[in-house]
Parts: C-alpha cells; sequence; structure tokens
C-alpha cells in the first residue's frame, strides 16, 4: 500500500504500520490504485489481510493482523459516515472476519490525519496506541490492563488531561480471548461481530487514543453540500424515518412480533407472550433518557437510558438494539427489560458481542432444557427459559472464562461439538458465527443474505430491507424484477435482490456511510454513492463504477474464505431455518427455501454450484484473478 501517493482529496494520503513484535510505527503513503480497486473501510481491509496473512495462521497467535480502515466520506459532512470497519482473520470462524462501528472515533482519526492502521505482531506487554495528530507512540497499559472499557475510556483520559480524546479498546472480553469478544468506543458503540476483540486482547493491546486537530477537505464543497441538502431531504421525507428516529431500531420488536419472526426460546417459536414487556414503547416510556447520535447523523437512533429503582436500580448507558433485545431477551425466553438493559450494560462494560452471547447461551437453555447439560455441567445454574439471573451470572463468567463460561466463549459451534447428544440439531450458526434477530423464515432475502455473507450469520452484509418496508409489487417489479420481492414469505426474486445488496453494502462499508441511510431510508443508491464520493474526492466515477468495486471487494472475501478452506458447503442455513416449519402466529408454516435461491445465486454471481470457486471470467473482469490463482481457487468452466 506504499506505492503511488493519492492525490485525491477526502483521503488523508497517509495511513499507519504497527509492529507490536519491536514497537515500530512506520508511516506509509495512500495508495492510489487502492482507492481506485477498493475504495477504502472494508475493501482496503480485505486486500491488506489477503496480501499480508499467511494462508492458515492461527487468528489468535501473533501472525494475525488487524486491521482499523477509514472511508473517502470520513470526516467529511456527509450524512451519517462516522463509521469506520476494524478486520482480521476471525478466531469465531476462521475466515475473514470484521466489524464496523459508528460514534466519534472513526472522524477523530481522520482529523489526526490517517486512513488506515495496520497492527501487526503482540507485545510482550500490554501497551495502549497514542495518536495526537503527527505524534504517535506506544504506551505502558499494564495500570488498565483488567479494567472494563468505561474504566479504560475514563483512566485514558484522566491521565492524557484531555477529554476530547477518542478512546477505542477492549474489556475482560477481549483480554480473555472470548471468540465473540468486542472492540468498544463512546462506552457504547461497538465493533461488536467476529471476535476482533479477542485478536485485539491476543496482541497485548488494550487501547488506542486518538485525538486530530485536522481537518478533511472535499474537492467540489458546493455540489457536495447540495448533494448533502438533497440527502437529508429524502432521509426524513422517508417513511422509515420517524420510528427509527424516535425509536431506534427498537420498534423492531414489534415488527417482528407481527410478522411471527420475533425469536424466542433459541428460535423454536417466533411469537413470544412477553413481547409488550420488551417492546419499543415499553423503552419509550420508562426508561429512555435522551437519543443519542454518531458524528454527523440525522438519524439520532441511539438512546441513553437509566434504570432509577429495584433490583438493578443504577444501570446506564447507551441503550440495547433491537438485536441486544432479543438475542438477550426473547431467545433466551427473557420479558424483564431491566434484565436486559442491565445485561446489555455488562456486555459494553466488558467487551462482548450481545448477538453471539445470546445466542450462545440460548442454545445452553436449550441443551438444558433437552438433557444435554445438566446443573453439573453449569456450574450449578439453573438454566431455565426466562432465567434473568442466570443470564447475569453467565455474562461475567464468560467474560473471564470462569468454570462453565470458559466453555460458553467459544461460541455455540465449539460448545456444541464439545457437548455433543444431537445438540448439533439446534447449534444455530453460520460458518461458526450466531445468528442475529430477525428470524429468517419471515423474511428470505434475509435468510439467503445469511447463508451466502463471507463473515457468518450476518444481518448486514446484505441487508434488504427492501422486503420489510411495505412497498407496492410494482417496486419490486422495478428494482428487481419481481412483484414477489416486496413479500418477506416469499423467496421467488430474492437471489437478485441480495447480490444488489451484498455489492452495494460492500461499498457503503467502504466508504463508511451507516446502512440505515442507505438500505433503511433507501435515501443513497449507487448513483447518489457516485456523486458523493466524486464530489468529495475528484476521482470520476460512475454508478456502474461503485458496483464494479463492491463485486470486487465481496469476491475477493469469497476467495479468503476458499483460501481457508470454507467453501460451497459452508452456504447453508441451520436445519432449523429451512426444515423446521412454525407450528403457529401468522407465520405458520413458513421455511426458508433456501434450495430454491441458491443455484440462481451462484448463477448471478458466477460462481460454480459445487465448489462455491468464481468462475475465471468473473475473475478475470474484476482483475483479481491473479489472487485467485496463486492459491488455485479458480473455477475454469463457462459462465
Amino acid at each position: 500500500m506504499n506505492a503511488s501517493s493519492s492525490s485525491y482529496k477526502g483521503y488523508r494520503g497517509q495511513s499507519l504500520v504497527i509492529n507490536l513484535n519491536n514497537n515500530s510505527i512506520k508511516k506509509i503513503s495512500t495508495d492510489k490504485e487502492m482507492i481506485d480497486k477498493y475504495l477504502g473501510g472494508r475493501g482496503w481491509a480485505i486486500k491488506y489481510l489477503f496480501d499480508n496473512l499467511n494462508q492458515g495462521i492461527a487468528p489468535l497467535e501473533q501472525e494475525n493482523i488487524l486491521v482499523i480502515s477509514l472511508g473517502p466520506l470520513t470526516g467529511t459532512l456527509a450524512p451519517s459516515t462516522a463509521r469506520y470497519t476494524i478486520a482480521s482473520k476471525s478466531p469465531l470462524t476462521g475466515g475473514i472476519g470484521y466489524a464496523n462501528a459508528g460514534g466519534h472515533f472513526a472522524p477523530e482519526l481522520a482529523y489526526a490525519g490517517y486512513d488506515a492502521i495496520f497492527i501487526h505482531g503482540k507485545s510482550k506487554n500490554p501497551k495502549y496506541i497514542f495518536i495526537k495528530d503527527e505524534f504517535v507512540e506506544l504506551k505502558d497499559a499494564q495500570h488498565i490492563w483488567s479494567k472494563d472499557t468505561w474504566e479504560t475510556d475514563e483512566l485514558i483520559k484522566k491521565e492524557l488531561g484531555d477529554e476530547n480524546f477518542q478512546i477505542l479498546s477492549i474489556g475482560q472480553g477481549g483480554e480473555n480471548l472470548v471468540r465473540y469478544s468486542a472492540i468498544m468506543n463512546n462506552l457504547s458503540r461497538a465493533a461488536a461481530r467476529t471476535g476482533v476483540g479477542a485478536v485485539m486482547g491476543s496482541k497485548n493491546l488494550k487501547a488506542i487514543a486518538v485525538r486530530g486537530t485536522g481537518s478533511v477537505e472535499v474537492a467540489e464543497p458546493e455540489k457536495f453540500n447540495d448533494l448533502i441538502d438533497e440527502t437529508l431531504e429524502k432521509i426524513y421525507n422517508d417513511p422509515a424515518y420517524p420510528s427509527l428516529s424516535y425509536y431506534g431500531t427498537s420498534f423492531l420488536v414489534d415488527l417482528s412480533y407481527i410478522s411471527g419472526g420475533l425469536a424466542t426460546n433459541n428460535n423454536q417459536k417466533g411469537i413470544f407472550d412477553k413481547y409488550e414487556e420488551i417492546s419499543a414503547e415499553t423503552f419509550e416510556e420508562n426508561y429512555k433518557v435522551k437519543s443519542e447520535s454518531c458524528f454527523i447523523c440525522p438519524i439520532h437512533c441511539g438512546k441513553y437510558s437509566k434504570i432509577e429503582t429495584g433490583k438493578f436500580a443504577g444501570t446506564k448507558g447507551g441503550s440495547p438494539e433491537y438485536e441486544t433485545i432479543v438475542c438477550l431477551g426473547s431467545k433466551c425466553g427473557i420479558g424483564n427489560l431491566e434484565a436486559i438493559l442491565h445485561a446489555n450494560e455488562l456486555c459494553n462494560r466488558f467487551g462482548l458481542d450481545t448477538i453471539s452471547l445470546g445466542d450462545t447461551i440460548a442454545f445452553a437453555m436449550e441443551a438444558y432444557e433437552k438433557g444435554a447439560l445438566s446443573s453439573d455441567d453449569t456450574d450449578g445454574i439453573e438454566l431455565s427459559w426466562g432465567n434473568e439471573d442466570a443470564l447475569i451470572k453467565l455474562i461475567k463468567k464468560i467474560a473471564f472464562r470462569d468454570g462453565f463460561g470458559d466453555l460458553l466463549a467459544e461460541g455455540v459451534k465449539r460448545v456444541s461439538e464439545k457437548i455433543g447428544k444431537g445438540s448439533e440439531k439446534y447449534a444455530l450458526h453460520v460458518k461458526g458465527m450466531e445468528p442475529p434477530a430477525y428470524d429468517v423464515r419471515t423474511a428470505k432475502a434475509f435468510g439467503l443474505g445469511w447463508a451466502t455473507a463471507t463473515r457468518g450469520a450476518d444481518h448486514l452484509a446484505a441487508l434488504p430491507n427492501f422486503e420489510l418496508l411495505g412497498y407496492e409489487p410494482e417496486k419490486g417489479l422495478k428494482w428487481f424484477g419481481s412483484e414477489k420481492t416486496v413479500d418477506p414469505y416469499a423467496w421467488e426474486g430474492k437471489s437478485q435482490m441480495v447480490v444488489w445488496h451484498e455489492n452495494l453494502g460492500a461499498i457503503v462499508d467502504s466508504a463508511e456511510m451507516c446502512k440505515y441511510t442507505c438500505f433503511s431510508a433507501y435515501a443513497v443508491k449507487e448513483d447518489d454513492m457516485a456523486l458523493f464520493i466524486q464530489y468529495a474526492t475528484g476521482k470520476k466515477i460512475t454508478s456502474k463504477d461503485i458496483l464494479e468495486i463492491g463485486e470486487r471487494i465481496f469476491n475477493l472475501e469469497r476467495l479468503f474464505n476458499l483460501r481457508e478452506g470454507i467453501g460451497a458447503e459452508e452456504d447453508k442455513l441451520p436445519d432449523r431455518f429451512i426444515s423446521e416449519p412454525f407450528s403457529e402466529g401468522p407465520a405458520k408454516g413458513q421455511i426458508v427455501e433456501l434450495d430454491k435461491m441458491l443455484p440462481e445465486y451462484y448463477e448471478i454471481r458466477n460462481w460454480d454450484y459445487k465448489t462455491g470457486f468464481p468462475k475465471e471470467e468473473k475473475l478475470k473482469k474484476l482483475g483479481i484473478l491473479d489472487l485467485a490463482l496463486k492459491y488455485d481457487l479458480v473455477s475454469r468452466e463457462d459462465g
């Protein structure tokens, strides 16, 4: 990434390469070819990892690399562009692992003057990275090792004497190598999925503290500002905006209940008799203090809450998203929102992915129900549905790998392999990663997206909200060639829709814009994104170029997984979703017809259906054939 330096605006023009083995810090110029072919963010992350990681390395050994990368819109006034990507080889799946978060860390790193940080090696003793504009150094972190993320944030800011520093850190979950541990910033913003926190912990890296006093210059400010105004108007006028802004994502609890897909008791059911107790209205009436926003975001979907009285009095902080409410709530049979709020605070402090953690506990509860686990295995904890005390105890035990928590810290796939006794039948994961909240028997495009996502059961790789927003059939026909695409219970037309969302989604993650802006409000599509990038950077780019870059990124992630032994056989869903129809509720009888969608998806992708390898003509068109040939990952059948 140190070839010809970019002259594009929007970018900062340099990145950091830090080797913890020898404490070396190097600044490299941002490569124009990387911009042209991979844009930034998620695109840069996969290219750097593919080029610099040896095949077959162990994710928690020092050979793994942690990439933190920004996009060309980071630090500008484009709406909802406060995000960053953190990527590595995943300790949860063994394939590509990346997470994405918002808040205020990303623009601060941009104002300090950097496009990315590439972290190699392992420090002998705990360290944190100090960045203040051009000055970068490694500081001792022994005194904050073993502290939670909230304590770490406070201690570092006090030590540096500046509250304006933005702190990225791990808690005890990352330190203890929990395979689904998160990296946190701004106390409640989580780069949560795929276990990137464990990779950071394996490197003895506790935190990154950033202070930037610079700015980001765009190429065509007048056109850029006009486009911002147009986009804001689209966002405010979209039917999804009022609910998302007022309630945050918690309004989806009600939506999923109405559809019959409110995941309950490890997805054994799609209706929950206590759903009103965990609904958006209950949160709004009893616990919400105020709304919160990431940098430069008009949606302000974040909510701050506090519990004043009772068993969980004193609980506070950024409130749980829909995913957290379901995974720590109804999936575990828990209908007490106060317990969920408290569990969420613990996860934020310890640095744990609430989706994988909740799913792992829900799986353990079903295993307990069916006799695969007993109280002798669980340290005497009764894993009955709805046992909120068990949930709280297990979060702490998992973060510290204490007793039974040490096993649960491995995630659903490894726990089921360890305990056996038929538990693999209800061990819900894709490629080793636990699924998010929305039950895909009531959202078939999401089901296909889980199966094909490169990082495992992932609602955000595609995020095909198009099927959930109540659009008229004519819009489905116009956008994706089928009236059925607007029907969440239908499988027809979903393959084309998922491919488009995945390709554009890779661009959204590489430009580092929030997907709520793009795929909830659909305010920014490929034409708009091309203009944002062009006006910011001065780079001439079309909507066709945009989708091709996204397709290149997605296919390179595919090649990474294939190189690590994750092939077509892993593009699947747990049996529960494809062979166990709901027995009651609005979605009674529904399953995911993956066998009907997947062949068409492969055909659109131009991948070989037997091997999962991309075909030669596709790789050649995308300009990554040489990377595939290096590992013989090419299907030479005609496309």
